[in-house]
């Protein structure tokens, strides 16, 4: 078995098929496991690629691969759940529930009824009647909700899917509530990696992959996969060395793979089109900033306030210490933004810079704390897991009838889900498809 990429999605089928004592070799790019969970060291503090979080924590896909595999216990997670409001300089505990909707006192009472009714029909919808609101925007919903009832969506999506409801499909935020839903055997509970570093998933599936003698080689990738009469047949790596093999799976974007690493023969131009269209990015801009003194105990904030820019203050050292030295504190503001920002300095200068502004409104004695700061800007592939009509059944497959032994796995194939918790779902949808091509 040949799988192309060490990010999430690949390494969840490298090691659930190692489960099942099939050979696999996987080849990634970077130098580095993970994908877009790969962290890096920065003046002595482990910063994550973005905020990374464990949504619905033991019962998400990236849990129930650990379990499968019998190596749960090897990661060790702290619940993220101390998560605030923040509203006209007051704040909200995060409702987890029934009884925190009624007590949000940030909305009207009147408002929570109201809320209520929104919700609880869609906790207890079915995974059957979420697939059929695909295609309509959460926006059909709030946009006829007055603005305290709308800033509540706008924090859950934020937290669920870092994005605004006009981005998100009424089907996916429906499955959210069902898989938070506890009467439904779902769970609200968030969790990160105790020591720091949310590729301490992506590293301890590399350790298991290894442990069975299996291989995951740094800095090599794959520049054609060869396919003959309809079957795989092998891979051509960077040195032009052909690899046999009649299984290949392709972690890649799916709609950058069929164009970057196959013939033009291969596929129809008519499925390339219709796979391109998944090519729908989201763009974020997030800036780390650390300080000398801890000035919040929370470990996430969702500023509410109408004009401002920040749409989440996530403290990763409150959740973990162990992503900060003694003594400094670590956290990141994030805010959703036009693409074209992600490519001009100014622009992520300009949003960092309103942002600092903005924590220090919350936090008077912010600035007078703060040691650095480090904007960054990112365009996302998650946009295919969320925007309506892109979602869950509606996006790519993971096996193509034309071509045997070719499989695709990742957030752009059929799951559900956000970020890691769709790529890990990828791949649990995939398994049995590939057990059956290797055992007829």
């Amino acid at each position: 078995m040949i799988i192309i990429g060490a990010g999430i999605s690949g390494l969840s089928t490298a090691a659930l098929l190692t489960n099942e004592n099939i050979s696999v070799q996987v080849f990634e790019k970077n130098s580095k496991v993970g994908g877009r969970t790969a962290c890096s060291l920065f003046r002595n503090h482990i910063l994550d690629n973005g905020f990374h979080i464990m949504p619905f924590y033991k019962t998400s896909a990236v849990y129930q691969i650990l379990e499968k595999i019998g190596i749960v216990s090897r990661l060790k997670l702290t619940k993220v759940d101390k998560i605030k409001f923040f509203q006209g300089k007051k704040f909200f505990k995060y409702p987890r529930g029934i009884v925190d909707i009624l007590k949000l006192s940030m909305i009207p009472f009147s408002n929570r009824l109201k809320l209520l009714f929104i919700l609880l029909p869609m906790a207890f919808s079915s995974m059957e009647k979420a697939e059929k609101l695909d295609n309509k925007s959460l926006t059909e919903i709030t946009k006829k909700l007055d603005k305290k009832i709308k800033s509540f969506f706008d924090a859950v999506c934020m937290l669920a899917f870092a994005d605004t409801p006009e981005h998100v499909s009424l089907g996916e935020f429906v499955r959210t509530m069902i898989r938070s839903n506890p009467f439904k055997g779902g769970t609200s509970e968030f969790a990160y990696p105790t020591e720091g570093g949310y590729d301490k998933i992506s590293e301890l599936l590399t350790e298991y992959v290894h442990e069975k003698n299996n291989k995951i080689l740094l800095n090599s990738y794959i520049k054609k996969i060869v396919v003959e009469k309809g079957h795989v047949k092998g891979v051509i790596d960077q040195n032009d060395k052909f690899i046999e093999s009649n299984c290949v799976v392709v972690s890649n974007p799916a709609y950058m793979a069929v164009r970057q690493l196959f013939d033009k023969s291969v596929f129809k131009e008519e499925f390339l089109k219709k796979v391109e269209k998944l090519n729908k990015t989201t763009s974020v801009i997030e800036t780390h900033f650390c300080t000398s003194k801890k000035i919040d105990s929370n470990q996430v904030v969702f500023p509410i306030e109408e004009n401002f820019t920040t749409k989440g203050i996530f403290f990763i050292s409150n959740i973990t210490s162990k992503v900060s030295p003694q003594g400094e504190h670590l956290l990141i503001a994030g805010t959703p933004v036009p693409s074209e920002y992600t490519k001009d300095p100014s622009k992520i200068r300009e949003v960092s810079e309103k942002m600092k502004n903005e924590i220090s409104e919350i936090y008077p004695d912010f600035k007078k704390y703060l040691l650095w700061e480090r904007p960054m800007a990112w365009s996302l592939v998650e946009a295919v897991v969320k925007k309506p009509g892109m979602v869950w059944k509606q996006k790519m497959p993971h096996e193509i009838n034309e071509v045997k032994g070719l499989y695709f796995v990742g957030d752009s194939t059929i799951s559900y889900g956000i970020g890691t918790d769709s790529a890990s779902h990828s791949s649990i949808l995939c398994h049995p498809k590939i057990m059956r091509y290797l055992n007829p």
